[in-house]
């Protein structure tokens, strides 16, 4: 007999989801994390969309750290001495308040603390060292020589799945799969925020950026206000930076913050954190085999991310995919089969769930993003043709197609180039 009905490994959004929809429907659920507290090893650049944690924790809203509800989101492209902004604010954020900053060191405690209260054993500062096998089925974990048995043993690593891979669930990570994320949390008063900002005490801006100041390196930003501090960051390829060979990402940050755009927003604030992170971005492509006999994979172990350069999500797929297969290890138990055959019942949750249909719908988005001139010429171009169109200079005006004709010419970029690459980007995006 097994010791419990399921075991856990990592206590973040998926792993800790995974484990409340499991206890709450009176399965025996151990949830160990590496981290004491949980959280302590996760960076979030990203915000909180809260619709699905509302199916397990309907009183999230009221309950959870949260920092401030999004009711301001950006997105651009920056060049070397511009940024061509569109600014979205809404009423209808603040009516329906379900995305929210978070500081990933405050939330993920709260969360293992309500796994805890649903009936699962939290243990932290646990490293598992490797998953138990007998007959080709995965039946536990072992840590110091100690093993300890399960029905189903649900992996919710992170972007570093080292188990699954030491057991051959997986293969090993590429570099094209993941990109590295950087960030920091700069202190500001609450004060200073919301005056900078034009918000309220609970309202907050989330913005994410294409950085056509870096050359090719197809590096992305990311800005997000909390209550008295500013998470901030850049994300870039592991497959770029590998090529480039001398940039690094330290240095990539650094240009992001001195930009103009950048530099006056976060005046006059410290440095409280610094950290670094894999974040998956291959799409349906690195997505794995999801489940098996006695096992399944979750959140980002599972490569449940998604990037078209200027919107970042993750945090959404990892509590849904952690719903899932928590309801996927309850319907196994009340037939007491967990097989492979019997789990993939999971993997059909996942199919009908809007975690692999955008997988799918933007299964070829990494051309897009993959794209140089997304990087490079773009936001050159899109700088040129507001300079021309926006700079009073004393010169007779053109009509647009003469702009795009002209600014086309000085950045010698063909116009079929040009035509090709907006119209691959339109049916990928």
């Amino acid at each position: 007999m097994s010791d419990y009905d399921a075991i856990v490994v990592g206590a973040g959004n998926a792993g800790s989801a995974a484990a409340i929809t499991m206890a709450s429907k009176g399965l025996s659920v151990l949830l160990v994390d590496r981290s004491d507290p949980p959280g302590t090893k996760n960076l979030s650049g990203g915000v909180l969309w809260g619709n699905d944690l509302a199916k397990i924790l309907p009183k999230w809203q009221s309950e959870a750290p949260l920092e401030r509800f999004i009711q301001d989101k950006k997105i651009g492209f920056l060049t070397e001495k511009s940024s061509i902004i569109i600014d979205f604010k809404t009423k209808i954020f603040e009516e329906n308040k379900v995305g929210h900053t978070v500081l990933r060191s405050k939330f993920d405690p709260w969360l293992a603390k309500k796994a805890r209260e649903a009936g699962a054993t939290v243990i932290p500062g646990i490293t598992v060292e490797s998953l138990v096998k007998k007959d080709g089925k995965i039946i536990g974990v072992e840590e110091s020589g100690d093993v300890v048995t399960s029905n189903v043993v649900v992996l919710a690593e992170g972007i570093n799945p080292r188990l699954a891979i030491e057991a051959g669930l997986r293969p090993p990570l590429q570099d094209w799969e993941v990109s590295v994320g950087v960030k920091e949390i700069i202190k500001l008063s609450p004060q200073k925020i919301e005056d900078r900002f034009n918000l309220s005490s609970t309202s907050g801006l989330a913005s994410e950026y294409i950085m056509g100041n870096l050359g090719e390196l197809n590096a992305g930003a990311f800005f997000y206000t909390n209550k008295d501090s500013i998470s901030l960051g850049i994300v870039a390829p592991m497959e770029r930076l590998r090529e480039n060979g001398v940039t690094h990402t330290y240095d990539i940050i650094e240009q992001f913050k001195e930009h103009p755009s950048i530099a006056p927003l976060i005046d006059g604030g410290t440095v409280a954190e610094y950290g670094a992170h894999m974040i998956p971005e291959g799409g349906l492509e690195m997505v794995p085999q999801l489940f098996g006999d006695g096992y399944m994979i979750v959140g980002d172990s599972a490569g449940f991310g998604f990037s078209n350069g200027l919107v970042l999500q993750g945090m959404n797929y990892a509590f849904l995919s952690g719903i899932l297969a928590g309801e996927a290890a309850v319907e196994a138990k009340s037939r007491n089969d967990f097989s492979s055959s019997s789990l993939s019942t999971y993997k059909r949750k996942l199919d009908n769930s809007y975690v692999l249909k955008d997988l799918r719908t933007f299964k070829d988005i990494r051309k897009v993003t993959n794209n140089k001139s997304m990087y490079t010429t773009y936001p050159k171009m899109l700088e040129s043709i507001l300079l021309e169109m926006l700079w009073e200079r004393g010169q007779p005006k053109k009509k647009v197609r003469e702009i795009l004709g002209s600014c086309a010419a000085d950045l010698n970029v063909g116009k079929l180039k040009t035509a090709t690459d907006f119209y691959y980007m339109y049916r990928r995006m």
